[in-house]
């Protein structure tokens, strides 16, 4: 697998050692999808809260995956992950123990490399350990496409994902803040300090300030130039564009995402709610075993994930040549500048959080987009 110039990996094929056995063709999730197992289970849907508030605040939503994996590292399981490296690399790795959990905690909105990490869950899967492998939903296809069938011992995770952005613009991202912050050991893209509701992306100058909440800079989405760029869709992977695998075409046991507003004041206290999507009986026997003893989860009526559409932007030639060719301060500038209209809505944004208003609005909000 090597970086396109968008810094996207693909696979390149030595034709000197190629038999055209079409193995390679055949395991491709991008040109043929897996089959969802199970297909006589009618799906359904949860809200789920992890009742240790530390883990739920370390979380990304309500801590719902924790759970589902410290049950399997419980039964003497594995369970695989997205991590982010000392180096500020997002790559996939697994883990054996509750504490190593912490490590998948909080959404990388990076591509993580996969690795052999596919070859390393299928020695374990026929060892007969208990294998949870978490990934984007097409991860989650490429797995079951590498391994050839579903195994009883295996349970996978998915995301409720937007699209993959490129690691080459969040290198570039990273060089333009060092150039402030000099260091930065820890990126945390939903940092909760301000609440669910307000999520931040936050840096940290080493892991004893991330424990210790010393960060060193804090921004939210209308304002990091990362996360404006991630959610405009501009430096998104093209094949996201015609992703096969949102909506109701989920391969995994389970499917994980956010929920902002349950209606319910006893579940909605600005500190994380998961939504859930169950696919299959083996999803469901897990969340039902979870259930009263890691976390407090209720069914809940909700239409599965709308398709998320991603805009192929006129630009993103030239964008992408000028990350590679222009300093990062000049990229950053042209593409996401901090001008007057981006400070004036970060303050203001602030200003509501600090005033206590900030899930009025939200709500305000939630009631618009609803009932349209």
């Amino acid at each position: 697998m090597h970086p396109n110039e968008e810094g996207f990996i693909h696979p390149q094929i030595d034709s000197s050692l190629c038999i055209e056995c079409g193995l390679c063709e055949k395991a491709c999730p991008g040109l043929l999808p897996a089959k969802r197992h199970n297909n006589n289970f009618h799906p359904k849907t949860y809200i789920i809260q992890h009742r240790s508030d530390t883990i739920r605040y370390q979380s990304t939503s309500g801590g719902a995956f924790s759970a589902i994996a410290q049950e399997v590292i419980r039964r003497n399981g594995v369970v695989f992950g997205a991590v982010m490296t000392e180096d500020l690399k997002v790559q996939h790795t697994y883990v054996e123990t509750e504490n190593g959990l912490a490590l998948f905690r909080n959404s990388k909105y990076v591509q993580s490399d996969i690795g052999d990490n596919f070859k390393t869950a299928r020695n374990f899967l026929i060892s007969n350990r208990i294998v949870c492998f978490s990934g984007t939903p097409c991860q989650i296809n490429g797995l079951y496409k590498y391994l050839g069938r579903n195994f009883d011992n295996l349970i996978t995770v998915d995301v409720v994902c937007k699209s993959v952005p490129s690691p080459l613009v969040f290198d570039k991202y990273v060089e333009f803040k060092k150039q402030k912050e000099k260091t930065i050991s820890d990126i945390v893209f939903r940092d909760k300090k301000r609440g669910f509701l307000y999520c931040t992306m936050a840096h940290y100058g080493s892991h004893e300030a991330r424990y210790n909440n010393k960060d060193q800079y804090r921004r939210g989405s209308e304002s990091d130039e990362w996360l404006r760029l991630f959610l405009s869709g501009q430096i998104s992977r093209t094949s996201c564009a015609n992703c096969l695998y949102q909506a109701d075409a989920h391969v995994s046991d389970i499917t994980l995402g956010d929920i902002w507003e349950t209606s319910d004041p006893s579940w909605d206290d600005d500190k994380g709610t998961t939504l859930a999507h169950v696919w299959t009986e083996k999803g469901q026997s897990i969340i039902d075993y979870i259930n009263n003893k890691t976390t407090r989860c209720r069914e809940y009526n909700l239409v599965v994930n709308k398709h998320i559409n991603i805009n192929i932007y006129s630009n993103r030639d030239q964008l992408f040549k000028d990350v590679r060719d222009l300093s990062p301060e000049a990229f950053f500038n042209i593409y996401a500048p901090y001008n007057v209209f981006v400070k004036l809505k970060n303050y203001s944004r602030f200003i509501l959080y600090k005033l206590h208003l900030q899930t009025f609005f939200r709500h305000i909000k939630h009631l618009i987009i609803h009932n349209r």
